[in-house]
C-alpha cells in the first residue's frame, strides 16, 4: 500500500476513527473509509489493517487538551456494573455480536474472556466519563496468534456521537502497549460473532 494513503487516513485520523468505532461491520467500514479518503475498497481494507501507531503517533505523544481529562479506562472486573454493561453490549444489533446473543451465550463469552485476562492474553476495558459517574462503552483487548492485539470498541447506542470512541482509542493504546509491550495494536472493524 501506498504510505500517501496512511498518510492521508493519520491527516483524516478522527473521521477515520469515528468511522470505524460507528460501523456495523467490516464492510460498512470499508465503504466508510474508501468514501472518506476517496481509495478503492482494497486501500481501505489496508488502511483497517494498518497498526494503531501509524495514524496516533509516537508514544510520547501528549494527550489532546481538548479530551476530558475525567474520561478514564477502568479495568473490566466480574462485577454486576461492569456484567450489565456485557449484556447490554451482547443484544446491541450494531455490536460485533449482532444482537443475537442470548442470556447464556452472553455468559458463555465473558466467563471466556475472564479466563483470557487471567491469562494475559486479552484486556479488557470499561470506558467512564468520570465526570457524569458514566459507564459509556467497553475495550477489548485480544492478543491474536501472531502475537498482535486486536482492538474492538464498544460504545453504548446513548453515548454515541460524543467523542468517546477515539477518546477510547487514545486511551487504549496507551494502555495495551503497557500491558502487551513490542506488540502492535490493529483496530478492526466489527464482524457479527466476535467477540
Amino acid at each position: 500500500m501506498s504510505s500517501n494513503v496512511i498518510e492521508a487516513a493519520a491527516g483524516r485520523r478522527q473521521e477515520i476513527f469515528a468511522a470505524i468505532s460507528s460501523a456495523t461491520g467490516t464492510d460498512d467500514a470499508v465503504k466508510a473509509v474508501s468514501h472518506l479518503l476517496a481509495v478503492s475498497a482494497d486501500e481501505a481494507r489496508e488502511v483497517l489493517r494498518a497498526p494503531l501507531e501509524s495514524f496516533v503517533g509516537a508514544t510520547s505523544e501528549q494527550p489532546d487538551a481538548s479530551s476530558p481529562s475525567s474520561f478514564a479506562l477502568h479495568p473490566f472486573r466480574d462485577s454486576d456494573e461492569h456484567n450489565a454493561l456485557y449484556k447490554a453490549r451482547s443484544t446491541d444489533a450494531s455490536s460485533a455480536t449482532g444482537g443475537t446473543w442470548d442470556e447464556s451465550r452472553t455468559e458463555q463469552e465473558r466467563r471466556e474472556g475472564l479466563k483470557r485476562i487471567d491469562s494475559e492474553s486479552a484486556m479488557w476495558f470499561v470506558a467512564v466519563d468520570g465526570a457524569r459517574g458514566t459507564q459509556v462503552g467497553l475495550v477489548f483487548g485480544e492478543q491474536v496468534d501472531d502475537g498482535d492485539v486486536d482492538v474492538a470498541i464498544w460504545i453504548h447506542p446513548e453515548e454515541r456521537k460524543k467523542g468517546y470512541g477515539l477518546l477510547s482509542l487514545k486511551e487504549s493504546r496507551r494502555e495495551l502497549a503497557a500491558f502487551f509491550p513490542g506488540k502492535h495494536v490493529i483496530v478492526r472493524a466489527p464482524m457479527a460473532g466476535d467477540k
